[in-house]
């Protein structure tokens, strides 16, 4: 076929695919030498575009050439709302690769559905809700108990309890996936406006106690029913970041738990405020938290002084690969793959083809690995 054939599309259709990714036409052109009076051109319907052209638009934005030929754009659901702590003239605008992850999690999670379905294990629903005029830490207790999660103290491995804790939170009827997410400073994001309740978690570049942090920060979210994308600062202006902060703190160290630990009651008798880094890590391998976070809840329970956890805070974040993940050293797709969809997807997308409820071309769009690296995907899902 020619590639310069004009092909009749509807103009809206070329808009929506554009906006879809929060391009503007100066940087759409940029990107795909696509000059400023053409583009507007295809965009008012003016002018058709060519195949080739509709390639160039499709690599671009990451739609489909199907998708682009659609009589009418497609209603997508918007973007979570925005609460990082950064300038308000900043809030809303993401990087493609954030809006690429969102969209990424929703595909991933009407996977997951159709899984369960073929299975008949649909999910459960997700129906635990507060309000921000709660107790955050009450809230907290309750799903402790409920989801029993003293029984994950014994990990010791925190990557395996990370493991444990999605787990225990994709049995309340909730999609978790750790995703690529290297802009906007984004650590996680909720979901609340999809056939389940969807948590991402940023996959790379993050410790596991940070990762587990997320998780629970992103569940207060859900159980308030505010899905958000966020960067879980620690002084967010927000009252409800501020909320789910609280939450997620209460979820992983118990307030009544820290105060009766044995190093806490020493510090406590001695009078002394200021922690030793030895006694802190001690503490966080207990909960499955890094230090700041257990300096943190010392701080809120008055037993160390704000310049003293300021100044750690300050310290230990300038250091290099503090609480940081180290490089990984390159791509190995089977892992990802696990990592990114859970064991709870993978597990099930190897069961549904071991029963025959799907074929081996289907298995390989489930976990999204070409069909080479199956074997080494079941391999690392058995070890």
């Amino acid at each position: 076929m020619n590639d310069n054939i004009h092909i009749n599309v509807n103009h809206e259709v070329l808009v929506w695919a554009r906006e879809s990714l929060a391009l503007n036409r100066t940087q759409t052109s940029e990107t795909t030498g696509i000059s400023p009076k053409r583009l507007v051109q295809l965009e008012t319907g003016e002018k058709q575009p060519t195949l080739e052209e509709l390639k160039v638009f499709s690599k671009t934005y990451k739609r489909t050439i199907a998708t682009l030929l659609l009589n009418t754009p497609p209603k997508e659901k918007p973007l979570p709302k925005d609460r990082r702590t950064i300038d308000s003239k900043e809030l809303g605008h993401f990087h493609e690769k954030t809006i690429m992850a969102v969209r990424k999690a929703r595909a991933l999670a009407h996977s997951f559905v159709e899984l369960r379905e073929e299975m008949g294990m649909p999910f459960p629903k997700f129906s635990i809700s507060a309000t921000l005029q709660e107790n955050p830490r009450e809230i907290a207790q309750k799903i402790r108990q409920h989801l029993q999660l003293n029984e994950i103290r014994e990990i010791e491995d925190v990557k395996l309890a990370l493991e444990a804790y999605i787990e225990k939170v994709e049995s309340l009827g909730i999609a978790v996936f750790q995703l690529s997410l290297t802009q906007d400073n984004v650590r996680g994001f909720a979901i609340v406006d999809d056939l389940v309740p969807i948590i991402g978690i940023k996959r790379g570049g993050e410790q596991a106690h940070s990762k587990t942090f997320t998780l629970f920060h992103e569940l207060g979210h859900i159980i308030l029913n505010e899905g958000a994308i966020t960067d879980l600062s620690l002084n967010p202006g927000w009252e409800l970041e501020r909320w789910c902060n609280a939450f997620s703190a209460e979820v992983l160290v118990p307030t009544s738990d820290l105060l009766n630990m044995a190093i806490v009651l020493d510090y406590q008798r001695k009078g002394e405020s200021e922690w030793k880094l030895k006694d802190l890590v001690e503490l966080g391998k207990y909960f499955h938290v890094g230090p700041l976070a257990i300096l943190r809840r010392l701080f809120e329970q008055k037993l160390t002084t704000k310049n003293f956890y300021q100044e750690k805070h300050a310290q230990w974040n300038k250091s290099k690969g503090f609480g940081r993940a180290k490089d990984p050293k390159g791509r190995e797709l089977h892992k990802e793959a696990l990592t990114e969809k859970g064991r709870t997807y993978v597990s099930l997308a190897f069961k549904a083809y071991d029963q025959n409820r799907i074929n081996l071309k289907d298995l390989s769009d489930f976990l999204g690995v070409k069909l080479s690296y199956i074997p080494k995907t079941r391999q690392l899902l058995n070890a």
